[in-house]
């Protein structure tokens, strides 16, 4: 189904922010990759909550939340059209950016499609992830991100990863299979949580910050 909106100024336009959505960004010292979700809240439920985990203390983070009560899905505007200033200015600064996306997948099959233009990295938390026991593919080329524009390769390098992550996956993270807003809101999540987020951050330590003795300091 087509996007109601043709990019985030179009939908500013049109939705009240606070109301329709929000915006969260959290910078980190010295980060020099970012861990973003376009698509978070309501829209593609689970998404913000892995992204905002993953990038916890290590990644500049970014996240577009959906939180009205019902038709979050309204909010999507697809990845090459993405204009959000925050957002673009974060993963423009950004050596790398992983961005995570939910899919509906296969029905009960919990899985990780992964795109990008960064194939040395995705190949790196394919490994990860699947030494933590989870299935992980390649994303069908809808959802592959390799379009320069996308907004996961729109970085200093020109490459970012995109994990695309499964209804049934999605739903594993949190507390009776639970994607409401109600259950995301009480911060409660399931141990595969964790083991997901914990093997994705292992890709990224010590890579994803510049030590803090090589930033110039002003006095």
């Amino acid at each position: 189904m087509a996007d109601l909106y043709a990019s985030y100024t179009d939908l500013a336009a049109h939705e009240t922010e606070g109301v329709s959505y929000m915006r969260r960004s959290v910078p980190v010292t010295g980060a020099t990759w970012s861990s973003i979700a376009i698509h978070g809240g309501g829209i593609e439920a689970g998404s913000g909550e892995t992204a905002r985990a993953v990038g916890a203390g290590l990644m500049a983070h970014y996240e577009f939340a959906g939180i009205k009560s019902t038709g979050n899905t309204s909010l999507h505007v697809t990845s090459t059209r993405f204009d959000e200033p925050t957002c673009q200015a974060i993963v423009a600064s950004s050596l790398r950016c992983l961005s995570f996306h939910g899919y509906t997948g296969t029905a009960g099959v919990p899985e990780t499609s992964l795109g990008g233009l960064d194939t040395a990295t995705a190949d790196r938390i394919r490994a990860a992830l699947t030494r933590a026991g989870f299935l992980v593919i390649d994303a069908a080329q809808e959802i592959n991100g390799s379009h320069p524009t996308n907004i996961a390769n729109r970085t200093t390098s020109g490459v970012g990863v995109q994990l695309e992550i499964s209804h049934a996956l999605r739903a594993s993270f949190f507390p009776d299979r639970d994607l409401t807003r109600a259950m995301r809101d009480t911060g409660r999540r399931t141990p595969t949580f964790d083991r997901y987020v914990t093997a994705v951050r292992s890709v990224f330590e010590d890579r994803a910050l510049v030590a803090q003795s090589t930033i110039p300091v002003s006095r």
